[in-house]
């Protein structure tokens, strides 16, 4: 028996035969048209047991859990889209909590220097949409950090502390700002960028705020300033800071890290000299320990004139990559004029200690 398939037949099945060759053909550009976007889902867990001294307004002690010391527990996500021409899509949401409680963090009871009032933020830590290219520039739009933030990160030698008993420079700079509007761009291997936080108040500037900052790297030596202005809301006072800083790293195990700032106000005479001295250096594989001396010498007025003085020492022991347990050892200093700081219960000292354990995801 005859089984060549008729002329019939055959252009009964040829339909078939095209649309496997075709759906064969297309599979590479599927694959490319998947690898030019990408979702990244992330987390940090970062909880923390310290005691302190000099909490109460008796001045007695407290044990308490708190969110991370230096790194704040988030849960993030980020997207990418490769638009072509070496233009890239991105969006960045991450969200604070509390381990402790849970609860959202990074609340902004009342409006203020570039935040709006909001009672809870789920996402506290950044929310922002943008445009990167391959050659260095960008635009982003939403709630992110001050460049200022970003900028003395890079001279403590954990970053911006999480902790208000462990940090000095954020309480004059502001972490982050809502509104925000921020333009990079790299040129001659600086980066440079700009900033401006709209105030959104009718008939003045309240809340509005601009900054600008540059930075170098040459091999082991990071250098960067910047420049902030913030209103406040009732337009009645700006807030004028500069600083700069930088690190090197003198070997692949041992950072050393400086920086200072200064905060003048328009209509106070209230102003704030901060400079600080770290280092950082990887004694093990699996162990690193830093340390940081942080100073605030405020002036202004026999009213005004005080200090605080912050230090701390801290080690780490990696179980691996993502996961880690720490102390640390600080002590603060309040004296004079200087307002006393929320977590503190009187003027004078506190001393505290911690253990915390950590997880990235």
């Amino acid at each position: 028996m005859n089984r060549t398939p008729s002329f019939t037949q055959r252009q009964r099945r040829l339909p078939a035969r095209c649309v496997a060759a075709c759906a064969l053909a297309g599979l590479p550009l599927l694959a490319a048209a998947q690898a030019t976007s990408s979702v990244t889902i992330y987390g940090l867990f970062d909880a923390a047991v310290r005691r302190a001294s000099n909490v109460g307004a008796d001045g007695a002690s407290r044990v308490s859990m708190d969110d991370g010391i230096f790194t704040g527990s988030r849960l993030g996500f980020r997207t990418r889209e490769d638009l072509g021409g070496g233009l890239s899509a991105l969006l960045a949401m991450e969200s604070g909590f509390d381990p402790s409680t849970g609860a959202s963090a990074q609340a902004s009871p009342t409006a203020d220097y570039g935040q709006v009032a909001a009672a809870t933020r789920f996402w506290g830590r950044e929310i922002y949409i943008g445009l990167r290219s391959t050659d260095g520039w960008g635009l982003s739009l939403g709630r992110q950090y001050t460049l200022a933030h970003q900028m003395t990160a890079r001279f403590q030698p954990e970053g911006n502390p999480n902790s208000t008993a462990h940090s000095i420079f954020s309480s004059h700079h502001v972490a982050r700002q809502d509104n925000m509007v921020k333009l990079e761009a790299k040129l001659a291997g600086v980066e440079l960028a700009a900033a401006r936080t709209l105030g959104e108040v009718a008939g003045n500037n309240g809340s509005d705020a601009w900054a600008v900052s540059a930075a170098y790297t040459a091999g082991p030596v990071s250098l960067g300033a910047y420049v902030q202005r913030l209103n406040n809301l009732a337009d009645t006072e700006q807030r004028r800071i500069v600083g700069a800083g930088g690190n090197w790293k003198l070997t692949e195990a041992f950072t050393l890290l400086a920086g200072a700032m200064r905060r003048d106000d328009e209509v106070s005479p209230q102003t704030n000299r901060v400079w600080t001295l770290g280092a950082s250096t990887r004694v093990l594989p699996t162990v690193t320990i830093s340390a940081a001396y942080l100073h605030d010498k405020q002036a202004g007025s026999a009213r005004l004139a005080g200090k605080r003085k912050v230090a701390y020492v801290t080690a780490s022991y990696a179980f691996s990559k993502r996961s880690d347990v720490y102390a640390v050892v600080d002590r603060n200093e309040v004296e004079g004029g200087y307002a006393k700081p929320a977590f503190m219960g009187t003027l004078g000292s506190q001393n505290g200690l911690v253990l915390g354990l950590r997880h990235r995801f």
